[in-house]
This record gives structure tokens, sequence and C-alpha cells, in this order.
């Protein structure tokens, strides 16, 4: 075989080898852009180095078993974090309330005990005793009136002016209103505030997103208060009705 014939044998097993070693590369980009769209940052530098030669094979393996190993803790770290992330939000809820509705809540506890003491225990014990005659406005204005002036839990006292057949069912429907006015009457029940203070939060969440329209709290405070009027009216009633039975059955006279 002659000079020639073995330089052109050399050249076109040279040219195979780039072609071979031109799909390699080809690959090795796929692949690096595959692992750049879906690995972590790890797979990403590991990858790197290994390609820089800045390490070698067993400690590639190494790295990789270590990075492995990561990405299966991952979604224990994950979990850690948005387990704590609850507490922060609600860190940060708690704060918003110390520097907005609590210094509100305490004007407003202070301006309603100065009303009633404007007006006279006399007065609204005289209010209660009125409200109390008929099963209208014994389930509806006493109750307002007791959780309103006197908030809870003082609000129940407001049964003493009642006949004991009535303490009971009066009792289920003040003990049933000190959350609905919260919307609009906060300092009537200061220390469940969060039973609204959690509506609130999303209503406003919704208003800043524009899901729905600005004041819409505010509609929600309302008819909260007017559903929950209707609601103890009918438990007082439910609940007179059920005590004069028991009573009955017990033979018991009130």
């Amino acid at each position: 075989m002659s000079v020639v014939s073995m330089l052109a044998q050399h050249a076109d097993m040279a040219v195979q080898n780039l072609h071979v070693a031109g799909s390699m590369v080809t690959d090795v980009a796929l692949h690096g852009r595959l692992a750049l769209e879906h690995a972590s940052n790890d797979f990403v530098v590991l990858a790197q180095a290994a390609t820089d030669g800045d390490i070698t094979v067993d400690e590639f393996r190494e790295r990789l078993d270590n990075v492995v190993q990561e990405e299966q803790l991952g979604w224990l770290t994950a979990a850690g974090k948005y387990f704590i992330g609850i507490f922060q939000e609600g860190g940060k809820v708690f704060a918003g309330f110390v520097t907005g509705i609590i210094p509100t809540l305490v004007v407003l506890m202070t301006a309603f005990y100065a009303v009633t003491e404007l007006v006279g225990e006399q007065r609204v014990h005289g209010l209660a005793r009125g409200a109390g005659r008929i099963a209208l406005t014994r389930y509806t204005v006493l109750p307002v009136l007791a959780v309103f002036f006197l908030t809870n839990p003082m609000a129940y006292t407001f049964g003493s002016f009642l006949e004991e057949k009535h303490k009971p069912a009066f009792y289920d429907a003040a003990v049933s209103y000190v959350h609905p006015p919260l919307g609009l009457f906060p300092h009537v029940n200061p220390g469940e505030y969060f039973v609204w203070g959690g509506i609130l939060v999303a209503l406003l969440e919704l208003e800043r997103n524009g899901s729905v329209a600005s004041g819409y709290h505010i509609q929600v405070a309302i008819w909260y208060a007017l559903v929950g009027l209707v609601v103890i009216l009918l438990k007082g009633i439910l609940t007179e009705r059920i005590t004069a039975f028991m009573a009955r059955r017990q033979g018991v006279e009130l």
C-alpha cells in the first residue's frame, strides 16, 4: 500500500471520527439543554465541572449520588418551608392587628363603656325589661342591647330581667350573637375577633386583586349581622319551646 493510499485511508477515518465526535457533542448539548430546563442548579454545576475536566470520574459519581440524595430529600425541605411559612404569615397578620385593629378596639370599648355610663345603668336596664316582654324583641332587641352595651361575656347578665322559663332561650340567642356583629362593632367580642378577622383578610385580598368590588367587606359585614339577627330569633323561639317541653316532661315548674 502506497503512502498516499495510507494517508487517504487515515484521512477518511479521521473524517468519520469527526462525524462521531460531532454527534457526541450534539447529544451533550441536547442533554445539557434538558438539564438546564428540568434539573436543579446542583446538576448544572456538576455537569459543567465534569465537562471542564475539573473532576475525575469517581468524584463525578460521588457528587452525583450526593445530588440525587439531596433531590430525594428536597420534598422534606419544601414541606418544612411551607409549614413554617404558615406561621410566618400568621405572625404578619398578628403584627397588622397590633398596629391596626387592637388600638381601634381599645378606643371603641372605651367609647361604648362611656356611653353606657352616660345613659345610665337604670335606663339601660329599663330598656332590657321592656324588650323582654314579647318573644320578637326578647330574642332580637334584648340580645343586641346586651351584646352592644355589656359585650361578651357580661351580656348574659341581661337574662336576670326575664322569667326563668325564658332564660335558657335568651342565653342561646345572646351567645349566638357575639360573633355576627364583629364586622361592624368589634368591641362586642374582641377576644374572638379572629372569627371575623379570617374572613376579612380574605375579602381584602380579593378586593386588592379586583376579584370583588372595593368595599365589599362592608356589605358582607352588614349581611352577617342581619342574618345573625334572624338566626337568633329562630333559635330563641325554638329553645323556648324545647325548654317548656323538657320542663313538662320532667315535672319542673318554671
